[in-house]
């Protein structure tokens, strides 16, 4: 053999070796991933009693989750939790929300400082409340859940315009940009003002940019009477941790704030957010709290039991920091009748994480393990 052939085989004997390499890696990071995924999230199950949990890590620009499933979706009859399971997964769907406006102002047809009386002109103060005061909960603009008509009457399907309406009807709770409180209002006006702007419904919205753009199939827009299929079941629990049902609310009128239904699997996809928008809070929001009118910083404490953490709302997502295990983390918690879902995402190693359970009560367990898992990824 000359020299030349002798190379030329060389080569292609360590092109090859390498690409071996390569594939190992990628399987026994996987097998990483889910050796963590379930040593963490049995130890959850064994110690609190969920009924069921579903568990889905995705590392950026990777396409195949890895998916663990724990326990029964549905008790009533014996139905196991599978990583196929939807989930309803409330405040969640802010993430989603933000990022078809964040879409609009990267296509110049909709700007962060635009003021919403362009969209709803009879909305008083509406001229000092921008889009930015929506996303980042500083409108002052009340809480639709809030309003007694409301939280009277859950099961009613509410429409946008009635429910804004509302809130508009009541004062502000402080002057825009000053304070930070949460709005599901601001949300509901959101995903109004994106229809308007694209000329499209909310689902067609999300359809494009989720289903299609970042191949999100289990993903779909929730309504109160349609049957979804692998839809768990939710919970939630009695003072002596005996199960119950929860207590019943309608989805539609959810439209924007937390009205989405899909499987963790699907929903961890968040993290390729950058392959639909140039500029995500994922991975471009400083990973320090939102500063308010006069330079405060907008922070709050996380109130559910055994997690400790200090948060700040920043354009659909949350701050969050940790203060065991110590990690700051942006993601969102979502909660619906019946369902806790948390998402994080951690930007020092690219993995995020989707934990969803089935019980309402629950959701301090999602968040606990999920910062943990993502702790453990990344040491």
């Amino acid at each position: 053999m000359s020299d030349a052939r002798r190379r030329g085989f060389l080569q292609l004997v360590l092109l090859a070796a390498l690409l071996v390499a390569e594939v190992a890696h990628a399987g026994g990071g996987a097998e990483r991933v889910r050796e963590v995924v379930t040593r963490l999230g049995s130890a959850v199950m064994a110690e609190c009693g969920l009924p069921g949990m579903s568990v889905a890590v995705l590392k950026k620009g990777a396409d195949d989750p890895v998916s663990v499933a724990f326990g029964t979706a549905c008790v009533e009859n014996g139905v196991p939790m599978t990583p196929a399971q939807r989930i309803k997964i409330g405040s969640v769907t802010k993430v989603f929300t933000a990022a078809l406006v964040g879409r609009l102002v990267e296509q110049g047809r909709l700007g962060y400082e635009t003021t919403i009386a362009r969209f709803f002109p009879e909305f008083p103060d509406g001229r000092n409340i921008t889009v930015r005061h929506l996303l980042n909960h500083t409108s002052g603009v009340v809480d639709m859940l809030s309003l007694p008509e409301v939280r009277t009457n859950l099961t009613r399907e509410w429409s946008a315009e009635e429910l804004i309406g509302m809130a508009g009807a009541q004062p502000r709770l402080f002057a825009p940009g000053t304070k930070q409180q949460y709005s599901n209002t601001g949300y509901l006006m959101l995903a109004v003002i994106t229809e308007i702007v694209s000329g499209k419904t909310y689902e067609e919205e999300i359809r494009d940019m989720f289903h299609d753009g970042l191949g999100m199939e289990s993903l779909s827009i929730g309504r109160d009477r349609t049957i979804v299929p692998h839809l768990s079941c939710g919970y939630s629990a009695s003072t002596d941790g005996t199960l119950t049902l929860p207590l019943m609310a309608g989805l539609s009128m959810a439209k924007g704030t937390g009205n989405l239904v899909a499987a963790p699997s699907d929903v961890v996809r968040l993290v390729n957010l950058d392959r639909v928008l140039k500029n995500n809070v994922l991975d471009s929001a400083a990973l320090t709290p939102l500063r308010l009118v006069g330079g405060e910083s907008a922070t709050f404490r996380g109130r559910e039991e055994g997690c400790r953490y200090s948060g700040s709302f920043l354009d659909g997502c949350t701050l969050f920091m940790f203060d065991d295990p110590a990690i700051t983390l942006v993601g969102k918690l979502g909660s619906f009748p019946g369902f806790g879902t948390a998402f994080f995402y951690d930007r020092q190693s690219g993995f995020a994480v989707v934990i969803s359970v089935n019980n309402e009560l629950a959701i301090s367990k999602a968040i606990k393990l999920g910062a943990e898992i993502l702790y453990a990824l990344r040491n």
